[in-house]
């Protein structure tokens, strides 16, 4: 009887607290993430919409339209929303790419005549430094006023700069707002 008893204390009896110990911290993760996971996506929400603000001052709220998303590249280069100014002022396109730290996410404003507003970097994985030199707002305030973009992304594109060193980055950006240009054409611009 005294060696089944031993050896519930040495064997058994850490294994029960380790199961105690990870169905706790289970719980608290789960009630953690229940109470944050509204906060984060409010606050996620308001960010937007304060981008969307930025690129397109002229509009004064926006909706979501509910297009049909354009497609540049599958799975590397797509719109994933597009939202319009209340006001018929233009138009939000967000864009996802693939950069050299990996996908790369990007606004782009575009206003009633086809003319782009603004274009900003949301999220990217790329290195510090050089490459987000290709974010920085210096960079990206080129594209404004652009209403066509060559697809040739580092090769024979006149109209932009691109930061040397970062090339992989600089034509992600580029393809960002080639893909958002299209999709505003697609959609007909902003009627």
């Amino acid at each position: 009887m005294e060696n089944k008893t031993s050896a519930f204390k040495e064997y058994i009896s850490p294994i029960l607290v380790l199961v105690v110990i990870c169905f706790v911290t289970t719980f608290l993760l789960a009630f953690t993430y229940g109470v944050t996971a509204p906060i984060i996506a409010e606050n996620t929400a308001k960010a937007a919409s304060e981008a969307r603000m930025e690129l397109l001052p002229e509009g004064d709220s926006f909706s979501d339209t509910g297009a049909d998303l354009f497609t540049l590249e599958e799975g590397k280069v797509y719109a994933t929303e597009v939202y319009k100014a209340d006001n018929g002022a233009g138009m939000v396109v967000t864009v996802k790419t693939n950069s050299y730290g990996g996908t790369l996410t990007a606004m782009v404003g575009i206003n009633s005549n086809g003319e782009i507003t603004g274009v900003k970097v949301t999220d990217h994985a790329d290195t510090p430094g050089v490459g987000t030199k290709a974010h920085a707002a210096e960079h990206l305030s080129q594209y404004e006023g652009l209403t066509e973009l060559g697809s040739d992304v580092v090769k024979s594109d006149p109209s932009v700069q691109h930061v040397t060193g970062a090339s992989v980055s600089s034509g992600a950006v580029h393809k960002a707002v080639y893909c958002a240009l299209e999709q505003y054409k697609a959609m007909g611009g902003v009627n």
